[in-house]
């Protein structure tokens, strides 16, 4: 009997010993055995044989893996393992998975942790050959996972000896796996039922090192993981060899121990750390011995700090452990080294410690406080004592038990909201489930009226002495003090708290998130009420809208999302989140409808107008969607509809509605019907049209597409899908006429003003197509005056389930004559200015048409459809051509020779205002001309410019050196064209570069009291730069690299010549030097540079402004206008109404010879001989 009682001993013994383990440590990398992180998990994991280590082929009866004490896996616990031979040493791809046909399943089930263990008992043992490497493979099947906290232990082994494939959306299957990626993380896991070959060998101790001094009388011993260790065994003793105080403690798989029981102080100690496995535990391993601290340290303390201010009264203290520490006390009193509030109070083996109710301090008071550590009889010493202040006495609400009672307000508005501050608040309870920090909650409670409630905190303000803290925190509870569930949780100030009980009561703590003690804020908290859901919130209860006869929505039904609820029909392939949608029909009484939402406006506490429907077919129930609507731009087509059925539409706000954004709308829905086809729909019924003899037309002819139909006559050659054509016929009056659209608007489904025409001659069923357009006006030529044409009008684009339409208004207008000058032998003879002055010619491109046998242009050559010609004789050798367009840019190109043998000299294609051309190196008395001409190729484009020819002085103000001073208020005009490229003084002031610049003049201001100084150049007639630069020439430095300030390329009001205009503050005598530059180097013309400052403080070099001696009469004048004393004038400026410089005139006489101009309104500037000057109003007749 005892013989049979030994053997079952030696059996029990053996079946508990026969495991492998294989790894160790700590380390949670996750991947295998699964991932608790994940929702669905494959694994497959290659353990060769060298690894396994076994004494002979056995059986393997299961698997342990490892992870912490506390891990929750319990959303990952559906195993499938499976076990298998193979004789892969790794993965060769992220797809090389090892068919589970091949593999043995070994368990199906629910696992379990227990002890920092999971334990996986095989269904029928696997038998191991001892020749193979192994392959296990867990497939884990729960839809939901855990933090990675919770994850299992593993170790790093080979590389690519690991598969694995998880995902919180699909469920890997085991017998297709798809394609997952490799690792070298292993399993820290035992196999059960092996025994291993050998005792493992010694593990090698990191820590504490060899006779360590100073340590820890609560140490922690760390040594590196030994392969084939099932587990490590520790012994500590005070004597060579002793084990008197751990005699081979078992610590498990990880590879560190802290010691749980104190040692003596100030005592060496001997140990030695060994590895385990089934065959024995390793031998002769070397024993180490250490020395503790002789005494405690002194806790670092990290809060309050040292005269910290603005603390509760119920003070929180922390503190870093002591190494060694079995306790703290705590001393608070309000002298140094007098501890007459507290006096050795311990708070246990804690870092943080907060005054009770009891403990409380007295507000604003100074308290001195020390923390030492202890251990027995052994306590810190010598700890550093530091002070704090405190703030105001806590607030009523400062716990649960004083929680202000709330009114509850019965719609959104917070007409009653209750202010509140956390300054002086202590925290109650932790945050829980919740964030933040909750050391300064204040609570308050409220009786529910509805089962859905909004809680908002506003005007946040900053209140402790921790600035700028106003990110606020709100919890909402149930039940009652002590016994308190959460309910809500809200980062945002504003939540909705749903599912309440009417009637019942609940409380909301209110805290600042910040994590200082000292951060506190005051507020407002509001309790308001969602209204309730409208009447149409279900389909059963759906609205019926009427139905229009028309699109013009003549009757609407107005709604609301406001107070509206989720009614579960799913959205299917709508966007959006429809958790406020209400409810619409309409019988339909055709087969095809329109639908619009509009007027809409935002109702809820966060603004949205993405408002969002769905149209059904079908039945409550037993719907099915038609239709999906996300804009309301436009009225939305319906077509394929059932004349006499009902459909529903569901209206819903875009968003997602959540505590912290609740979206509403308010609205009208509207259903429309597609009119019948207009009365022109074929060319039949073509409207005839009043062909006026101007461009001008005094009553267009209003139209539409909406309803029309294909009339079946082929678009080619013109483009576009003519599917909604309607139609019009005019009987010429002249060769040339143009077909003019004009208030061309979207009248369809979705949003298009592409509308096209074409213009047939020949009669009804027999039309040939002679003109097509593309835009809204289109030029005939070759017409035969008398004879009628068709005209076809379309929406280019094709109809289907889109509705493209338009409304519209069309007339025939008729174009002038051309030019007399439309062609070279008949250019107009330019007179040649002497000097500056310009005495310009008006023009224009309007009915001019393309010359023919003339040299092209060298530049805009495709705009010559319009072009126009002047002539001149040169009277020197160089002279500036001036072109003035006043609508469409112009081109101008200069020829020398004769018409019929011309030679193409200069060409520039303007902008901004002019194309002007300097020409240098002609011939005295030999004619040139030149061709004017709207740059772009649009036919129906043309220009209207005024053109003129002069001779450019030299520019005196060429360099900084030449700089030319500007009067206080003063303004100095000329002419740029012969300025040298300038190079600039620094590369600030708007450019990247200090390159060359582009025909620079410069000038001077002198401030004459500290304040604005604004320099324009408004008057300039060219694409221009201003700069303005400090200091001496030679070393100028940008006054502000500021658009504006330092410099302008723009400003003016007028912006045809894209003039710039600056301000900048100047200080009492100091000289500013201005540059004026063209945008680029063919950027030239006549400039106007004007300063305006405060004139108070005139220098003596400058002359004060005369009163307004001079005279001009008559005025308004025809002609000719007069003005006395002209012998006190230097020079006359006439400034048209966009303040262009129109005129200069030189030593003028008592007549200023005007007919050249405009009817309109100018400016007179008159610039005296003394440096004065006068500026009148006068208007042409």
């Amino acid at each position: 009997m005892k013989r049979l009682l030994l053997l079952c001993l030696f059996l029990i013994a053996f079946i508990t010993n026969a495991q492998v383990t294989l790894g160790s440590g700590t380390t949670q990398t996750g991947y295998v055995p699964i991932d608790v992180n994940f929702g669905y998990n494959y694994t497959q994991q290659i353990v060769t044989k060298n690894d396994i280590n076994a004494v002979a082929a056995g059986n393997i009866t299961g698997l342990k893996f490892y992870l912490p004490n506390n891990a929750d896996i319990s959303k990952s616990v559906d195993w499938v393992v499976y076990v298998g031979h193979t004789t892969k040493t790794s993965f060769s791809s992220n797809s090389d998975w090892v068919p589970v046909s091949g593999l043995t399943q070994v368990f199906a089930g629910t696992i379990s942790a227990a002890g920092g263990e999971v334990t996986v008992n095989f269904s029928s043992p696997f038998a191991y050959n001892n020749t193979d490497n192994l392959l296990i493979a867990i497939d884990e099947n729960t839809a939901d996972y855990t933090g990675t906290a919770n994850r299992f232990y593993t170790y790093s082994g080979t590389s690519n000896t690991s598969l694995y494939l998880r995902s919180d959306a699909t469920n890997p299957d085991p017998a297709t796996p798809t394609t997952g990626a490799r690792t070298a993380t292993k399993s820290v896991m035992t196999l059960l039922g092996l025994t291993p070959a050998v005792a493992p060998g010694c593990p090698v101790v990191s820590a504490p090192a060899a006779a360590a001094t100073n340590v820890s009388v609560l140490p922690t011993i760390t040594w590196g993981a030994v392969n084939y260790a099932s587990s490590y065994k520790i012994s500590i003793g005070t004597t060579p060899g002793a084990s008197n105080i751990l005699n081979m403690q078992d610590v498990g798989v990880a590879t560190s121990y802290t010691l749980t029981t104190s040692l003596s102080f100030n005592t060496q100690y001997y140990y030695t750390v060994y590895a385990v496995n089934a065959a024995g535990a390793s031998t002769a391993c070397a024993e180490r011995s250490f020395t503790t601290a002789s005494t405690l340290s002194c806790p670092a303390v990290s809060a309050p700090t040292t005269a910290q201010i603005g603390l509760p009264v119920k003070t929180t203290f922390s503190w870093s452990a002591s190494s060694g520490a079995l306790g703290y006390r705590l001393n608070i009193g309000t002298a140094p080294g007098s501890y007459n509030i507290l006096n050795n109070f311990d708070v246990g083996n804690v870092t943080t410690y907060t005054l009770t109710a009891a403990q409380q301090l007295s507000p604003t008071t100074q308290y001195y406080y020390t923390i030492t550590a202890y251990n027995g009889s052994v306590v810190s010493t010598g700890c550093t004592e530091r002070n704090f202040t405190t703030t105001v006495a806590a607030p009523a609400n400062d716990d649960c038990s004083g929680a202000v009672s709330l009114t509850v307000n019965p719609s959104f508005a917070c007409t009653a909201s209750t202010p509140g501050n956390t300054l002086g608040s202590t925290e109650s309870m932790a945050a829980g489930t919740c964030s933040g920090n909750p050391n300064d909650d204040v609570w308050y409670k409220f009786v529910a009226t509805s089962a859905s409630h909004i809680i908002a905190l506003s005007n946040i303000v900053s209140t402790g002495s921790t600035s700028g803290v106003t990110d606020m925190y709100f919890q909402v509870l149930s039940g009652s003090c002590g016994t308190l569930t959460s309910v809500l949780c809200s980062d945002p100030e504003m939540n909705i708290v749903s599912g309440l009980t009417p009637g019942e009561t609940y409380y909301v703590r209110v805290y600042t998130y910040s994590s200082s003690i000292t951060g506190n804020a005051s507020f407002n908290i509001c309790v308001s009420t969602p209204p309730p859901p409208p009447v149409n919130d279900d389909c059963a209860n759906a609205v019926t809208v009427t139905v229009n006869p028309d699109t013009n929505c003549g009757n609407v039904t107005s709604g609301t999302t406001v107070g509206a609820t989720s009614s579960g029909v799913a959205l299917g392939t709508c966007s959006g989140t429809a958790d406020d949608d209400v409810w619409y029909k309409f019988t339909a009484t055709a087969a095809t409808h329109t639908l619009q939402l509009k007027n809409i406006v935002s109702a809820g506490t966060s603004s949205s107008t993405s408002l969002y429907s769905q149209v059904f077919s079908g039945a409550c129930g037993a719907l099915v969607s038609t239709k999906c609507i996300s804009s309301n731009t436009n009225l939305t087509l319906l077509s394929g509809l059932t004349p006499g059925q009902t459909y529903y539409v569901r209206v819903y706000n875009y968003e997602a509605n959540s505590g912290a954004n609740f979206y509403a709308n308010t609205f009208d829905i509207c259903i429309g019907t597609i009119p019948a086809a207009p009365a022109n729909d074929d060319c039949s019924g073509a409207v005839d049209l009043q062909v006026s003899q101007t461009l001008t037309c005094a009553s267009p002819t209003s139209g539409t597409t909406l309803g029309a139909t294909d009339s079946g006559l082929a678009v080619s050659p013109c483009t576009g899908t003519a599917d909604d054509d309607v139609w019009y016929k005019f009987t010429a009056t002249s060769a040339n006429h143009v077909v003019m659209l004009s208030g061309v608007v979207s009248a369809g489904s979705s949003s298009s003003t592409s509308l096209y025409t074409q213009v047939f001659s020949g009669v009804c069923g027999t039309l040939t197509s002679v003109k097509c357009g593309t835009t809204v006006n289109t030029s005939l030529t070759g017409l035969t005056p008398g004879q009628i044409y068709y005209v076809r009008v379309y929406n280019s684009n094709t109809n289907g389930t889109s509705l493209y339409a338009n409304n519209f208004n069309i007339c025939i207008g008729t174009p002038p004559p051309p030019p007399v000058n439309d062609d070279c032998a008949n250019a107009t003879s330019l007179t040649v200015s002497s000097n500056n002055v310009m005495s310009p010619v008006n023009g224009t491109t309007v009915s001019a048409t393309q010359s023919t046998g003339v040299t092209a242009p060298t530049c805009s050559a495709t705009g010559i459809n319009d072009d126009v010609w002047y002539t001149f004789t040169a009277t020197a050798s160089t002279h500036l051509v001036h072109v003035l367009y006043t609508d469409n840019a112009t081109t101008t190109q200069v020829y020398s020779g004769t018409c019929g043998a011309l030679t193409a000299m200069t060409c520039f294609d303007g902008n901004y205002g002019n194309s002007n051309v300097l020409l240098q190196n002609l011939i005295v008395g030999q004619t040139y001309y030149v061709r004017v001409f709207s740059s772009t190729s649009t036919a129906t484009t043309a220009s209207n410019f005024q053109i003129a020819v002069t001779t450019p002085s030299a520019v005196s103000n060429d360099t900084c050196d030449t700089a030319t001073a500007i009067a206080c208020n003063g303004t100095v005009q000329g002419v740029n064209a012969l300025a040298t490229d300038d190079t600039l003084p620094s590369s600030a002031c708007g450019a990247s570069s200090t390159t060359a610049t582009y025909k620079g003049v410069w000038f001077t201001v002198t401030a004459t009291e500290n304040g604005p100084i604004t320099v324009d150049a408004c008057g300039t007639q060219y694409d221009a730069y201003l700069r303005v630069y400090t200091g001496a020439c030679g070393s100028l430095t940008c006054f502000s690299d500021t658009s504006g300030v330092g410099y302008a390329d723009s400003g003016c009001s007028v912006t045809l010549n894209n003039a710039p205009t600056l301000t900048f503050t100047g200080v009492a005598g100091t000289t500013y030097y201005i540059l004026l530059t063209g945008y680029t180097s063919a950027r030239i013309g006549n400039y106007s540079v004007s300063v305006t400052q405060g004139c108070a403080g005139l220098a003596t070099a400058e002359v004060e402004k005369k009163k307004n001696e001079i005279k001009a009469y008559p005025n308004p004048f025809t002609d000719v206008l007069s003005i006395s004393d002209a012998a006190k004038v230097k020079s006359v400026s006439i400034v048209d109404a966009s303040g262009r410089v129109a005129k200069i005139i030189e030593n003028p006489s008592s007549a200023l010879h005007l007919e050249d101009l405009r009817q309109g309104m100018y400016l007179v500037v008159l610039n005296m001989k003394d440096g004065s000057k006068q500026t009148i109003k006068a208007i042409k007749k």
